[in-house]
């Protein structure tokens, strides 16, 4: 698309003045990049260090697609939408009858012409603040969701993307932004166009006298009903403020810019076609190049033909699984451990979908077609990969998928929690809390699952044994192990050092499992347990058989060895914790 202003027509004398040079907001395409600027408001800037006030309203108005010729004449000074927000009535006189109109905010009334537009983005003041406002109809009719109440960023649940954001920046510039495809969707819809009234005012404050030699003081028009742009520039000369400011130089533009809406399949109105040809869309199967768009209903297109071969709709085709971590990190969407996705209320793949080691995803081709929307294929093109050898299958099939392994650890802390009640029951306590009560469903436990990509570096392996530890300690109940341990003698549940101290939740699991050895081994005599496992830890003090000794050691070695990745994950991420906080003191001390 061509820039908002023809150059050729612009004179160059509008940007002899760098600090009021705003040729910035014309000489780029009015579609350019992925996002659009809806309104821009930062009433009252300040002067910044090139004594430059630059002062910025852009507001934007729905006008009937054949209207702006019809405007073209009467747009001058982008200060006729000022009354976007005021809605009210008004009374025409016509000899002796009379007739009362009212105007809601969503019509607006063009002065001294009959068009009727309907304000999209506008400045609104009411009695305790001033904003921009959008109007609902935009993010409603895009199905969009406001993420959080009050934050100004309106999402598409359906592509996990943000589509509308309203903020205010550091310097008080409020925008509201929108994506370039959303909103020509918008205009398709309604069948009108997007009229932009852009204002920059910039004053030069103590200009140089080569700046005021260079300034050209004459006002210009450009434009044409053609072009859908009108720029009206106010070049003012040297002015002076005789209040605090001083002399200055001064620059207005009021810019219209047009966006027309594309054309609309009356058949079929409501359909949003996809931003590529999906005949033409091929996944690589073992009968070669397919497109899965064969197994999806085109409306009087039953005769069309597509790229590639064909195959069967539940021929396999693969990705890696790195495809996931889209969906992973994103809030509406579950991933399960089989590998189907789920945007929760909108769509999902959930059929024949099954993870192959850590590396591979498979599904039907026809399933895939069936349950992920058009607007995703792209991001799932990226991950596919030709079919594996029956060789490479059987060397993936090793692999022990992430959340299988989770899932086993999470069964073996649920044996561990039976094993202790049973052995607490064994003893008489009677103990209500489980030894671990932790949840899959934690952020750590979910966290885990995540796919683990295979050119994952140290950074992924940290934050996974950090989960890891996470997972297990938050969940570990050091109470019950304490109440245990001090049935068979009081501080047992202490170190055995001269400074007792109440032990963590690991040692205490450690110290209660090396008590359960004790006993199915040794058999002692309920009273001799903590003399027994304090000589067990090479702690104890009275006159114990060597080769009793030597059993003790041996079953104290056996359990800190089983309890020794437990202790590198605590070791790791205690340390982990250390230095992190060494390094905040320190930047903290040095920022001080």
């Amino acid at each position: 698309m061509s820039e908002i202003l023809d150059r050729n027509e612009v004179p160059a004398h509008v940007s002899s003045v760098r600090m009021l040079d705003c040729s910035g907001d014309y000489f780029v395409d009015r579609l350019a990049g992925p996002w659009i600027r809806l309104g821009a408001w930062n009433h009252n800037p300040a002067v910044d260090r090139d004594n430059v006030a630059d002062e910025i309203m852009r507001q934007c108005v729905l006008i009937p697609s054949e209207a702006f010729a019809l405007l073209f004449d009467k747009l001058r000074q982008v200060g006729i939408l000022n009354g976007l927000d005021r809605p009210g009535g008004t009374v025409y006189s016509s000899g002796r009858d009379k007739e009362y109109i009212y105007f809601p905010f969503h019509q607006f009334a063009f002065p001294f012409t009959n068009v009727i537009g309907e304000p999209l983005v506008f400045v609104h003041a009411n009695i305790t603040s001033a904003g921009l406002f959008v109007n609902p109809d935009l993010w409603m009719s895009l199905q969009l969701e406001e993420r959080t109440a009050g934050n100004g960023i309106w999402w598409d649940p359906r592509r996990a993307m943000d589509v509308l954001i309203q903020r205010v920046s550091a310097d008080n510039l409020h925008t509201v932004d929108i994506r370039a495809d959303y909103l020509l969707r918008y205009l398709q819809m309604r069948q009108m166009s997007l009229l932009i009234g852009h204002y920059r005012q910039l004053q030069l404050f103590h200009p140089s006298q080569g700046a005021i030699d260079a300034f050209v003081k004459e006002d210009l028009v450009v434009g044409s009903p053609e072009s859908g742009t009108k720029a009206f520039f106010e070049n003012w000369g040297l002015r002076r403020d005789d209040f605090y400011r001083g002399d200055y130089l001064q620059r207005r533009l009021h810019l219209w810019i047009e966006i027309k809406p594309p054309a609309i399949d009356i058949e079929n109105p409501w359909e949003v076609p996809p931003s590529f040809d999906t005949h033409d869309f091929t996944l690589p199967t073992k009968f070669g190049q397919v497109a899965p768009a064969r197994w999806r209903r085109f409306r009087d297109e039953d005769d069309c033909e597509f790229a590639g071969t064909t195959c069967d709709f539940m021929d396999a085709i693969y990705f890696r699984q790195e495809v996931l971590t889209k969906y992973e990190v994103t809030s509406g969407f579950e991933v399960k451990d089989n590998g189907s996705v789920s945007n929760i209320g909108y769509w999902s793949l959930t059929r024949s979908t099954s993870r192959i080691g850590n590396e591979l995803l498979t599904l039907a081709i026809g399933d895939f077609a069936e349950g992920v929307p058009f607007e995703e294929w792209p991001h799932w093109e990226q991950y596919a990969v030709e079919p594996p050898s029956e060789y490479s299958l059987r060397a993936i099939h090793q692999e022990i998928p992430i959340p299988k392994s989770v899932n086993s650890l999470l069964r073996a802390l649920q044996q561990m929690n039976a094993a202790f009640s049973e052995m607490a029951n064994g003893i008489g306590l009677r103990s209500s809390t489980p030894l671990w009560r932790g949840s899959l469903d934690s952020l750590a436990g979910r966290q885990l699952k995540w796919v683990y990509p295979a050119s994952a570096g140290d950074d992924e392996f940290i934050k996974r044994a950090t989960l890891t530890s996470t997972l297990f300690l938050d969940g570990l109940q050091p109470s019950p192990m304490r109440e245990f341990l001090n049935v068979f003698g009081m501080r047992f549940h202490e170190s055995f050092e001269k400074t007792r101290s109440p032990l963590g939740s690991r040692k205490l699991l450690q110290r209660t499992a090396l008590a359960a050895a004790v006993i199915a081994v040794i058999q002692p005599k309920r009273s001799k347990v903590p003399s027994l496992v304090k000589a067990a830890e090479g702690k104890g003090a009275g006159r114990i058989e060597a080769d009793l000794e030597r059993e003790l050691l041996a079953l104290n070695t056996q359990i800190r060895e089983e309890f020794s990745p437990l202790a590198f994950f605590v070791r790791f991420t205690t340390s982990r914790w250390a230095s992190s906080s060494s390094q905040q003191k320190g930047v903290g001390a040095c920022g001080g």
